[in-house]
């Protein structure tokens, strides 16, 4: 789980620190963030939960990697579409949110709340869905939506730095 949690949390805030200096907020550049971040968790969370002894059923751990994988890959798809590229941004950033947070918090269910891990899930899976509601519920400019996204991935990040670093 460790390994897991660290390898979300250096390219969540890799990516979060990238969105936060770059000047541009555009739909390009939110698109081809959330491709990085689908693709890069994807192919990793899949070859981390295969090798990995400890912690949850690969099995488990799966579903999460295929959904951002599949996140990522319509990301990069959208971001060749230039009129549509706001409308795509916000409907895969809420499915990301909505669908992850869900699955972590089934996770973290699963483990059990009064657990360090299930505790950690807990709190991220809070935090995916409020970023899918916030895009679901909330009409945000490009601009917004952006800088929403690389908070998100910023704090996320941080969040799991501080879970896979820190003691049983």
């Amino acid at each position: 789980m460790r390994l897991q949690f660290g390898f979300r949390a250096v390219v969540s805030f890799a990516l979060g620190v990238a969105i936060t200096f770059l000047q541009s907020h555009s739909g390009f550049v939110g698109l081809v963030t959330l491709g990085i971040f689908g693709v890069l968790l994807g192919l990793g969370g899949s070859v981390i939960a295969l090798f990995k002894r400890n912690g949850l059923n690969p099995l488990q751990e799966l579903p999460i990697a295929a959904l951002a994988l599949i996140v990522g890959l319509f990301a990069f798809l959208a971001s060749h579409d230039v009129p549509g590229q706001r409308a795509a941004f916000l409907a895969l950033v809420a499915a990301w949110g909505l669908i992850s947070g869900a699955f972590e918090l089934y996770q973290a269910r699963r483990l059990g709340f009064k657990t360090t891990h299930g505790r950690d899930l807990l709190i991220n899976a809070c935090v995916a869905l409020l970023l899918g509601v916030l895009f679901l519920a909330v009409p945000l400019d490009i601009v917004s939506a952006v800088g929403f996204f690389g908070a998100y991935l910023a704090l996320s990040g941080v969040h799991l730095g501080i879970a896979a670093s820190s003691g049983k």
